[in-house]
């Protein structure tokens, strides 16, 4: 990425962190370590890319940053809530290269709470904190003065119910799929669910702020339409990207823990190729090691070995090339602009990240 391109996300992830830290309603939460835990991942920083999305895709349309910020923030405080539960799920313990939400709670109550009762205890809590995120989201929808009513009730109609719905849905078929024999998952539904839990969400993006920089509801607008197909197309590569780095990535560099995907035996891409393809001896090991919180360092190995060397990774790899060559073939046809010229550095980040 160029220096003027991390500027401007870091720009823009400043204009997003400062409104949510400064929203009205956050000081009013109590008691104070329930406020401490729903401003917690947001003060952790991040790439922000989600909502400097929102207001690349409002400037696109022809609106402006400030139009577009309370939406920018709603979806930056909806993607958190959904971390926070996420995180609870896969019994991760690391968000962002620090502590999870849980995992803080756990830290900073275990004298007053015990170890009997810790774990429900630190879990009960960061819920609560996601629930408290989730309201924000839509109340922060709902101040936005400078745009058409008719788009501040579209869009907080559809973050409630279709945006929420589909990444729940897709959360849900990840935990399914994971206990589900090999055999009964394909690639087609496992893009579905990557398609619902990350791409929908890109495209929520995509599809709001545009709307709000064309000033009315015009949901069959061809730009509208264009940018959200752009954001959902780069979003499953973002995903597809994102599995690759949760098998062969930098800890450190990632901030989250390399190999717990195998540990929570998610049925990713790579492993459903591989298995469909692999001898009884790779089929064996992928049932044995994938889905056991037990799994050695060296068993990661083997598997990490066996999905790299038996094609997985390219065949990954080579997906989400396919996905956004298609997102640069429809950027290509849009007006040029600086946001044009932000959403193609986004573009080419996706494929080239190694965090």
């Amino acid at each position: 990425m160029s220096p003027e391109f991390l500027a401007e996300l870091k720009g823009r992830g400043q204009l997003v962190t400062d409104y949510i830290l400064n929203y009205p309603a956050i000081a009013q939460i109590a008691p104070d370590y329930l406020r401490e835990g729903v401003t917690f991942y947001v003060r952790k920083g991040g790439k922000r890319l989600r909502p400097a999305l929102v207001m690349w895709a409002c400037e696109l349309a022809g609106g402006t940053t400030e139009m577009a910020l309370p939406a920018a923030a709603a979806i930056e405080l909806s993607h958190t809530w959904t971390l926070v539960h996420d995180d609870i799920i896969d019994n991760d313990d690391l968000r962002r290269g620090s502590p999870s939400m849980h995992a803080y709670y756990r830290q900073t109550w275990r004298d007053q709470v015990g170890e009997e009762n810790l774990e429900s205890w630190s879990r009960n809590l960061a819920m609560l904190v996601g629930d408290i995120q989730q309201a924000l989201a839509i109340s922060m929808l709902n101040t936005s003065k400078s745009i058409d009513p008719a788009i501040t009730q579209w869009l907080v109609n559809n973050l409630t119910t279709s945006w929420t719905t589909e990444v729940l849905n897709g959360e849900m078929l990840d935990m399914e799929f994971s206990i589900q024999p090999w055999e009964q998952v394909s690639e087609a539904q496992i893009l579905d669910m990557l398609d619902k839990k990350t791409a929908s969400t890109l495209a929520w993006c995509g599809r709001a702020g545009a709307l709000i920089g064309l000033g009315k509801l015009d949901l069959e607008n061809q730009l509208v339409k264009s940018i959200e197909t752009i954001c959902r197309q780069a979003g499953l590569a973002f995903q597809l990207q994102d599995d690759i780095l949760g098998l062969l990535g930098n800890e450190a560099e990632l901030g989250k823990p390399v190999g717990s995907d195998i540990r929570e035996g998610k049925k990713t891409i790579m492993a459903a190729h591989v298995y469909a393809r692999t001898d009884a001896a790779g089929k064996e090991l992928i049932k044995r090691v994938l889905g056991s919180r037990a799994a050695s360092s060296l068993d990661i190995k083997e598997v990490t070995d066996l999905l790299v060397q038996s094609g997985g990774v390219d065949y990954t790899q080579q997906l989400a090339t396919g996905y956004i060559q298609q997102a640069q073939a429809l950027l290509a046809n849009l007006p040029d602009s600086p946001a044009k010229q932000y959403f193609k550095e986004w573009i080419d980040f996706i494929i080239e990240r190694s965090f």
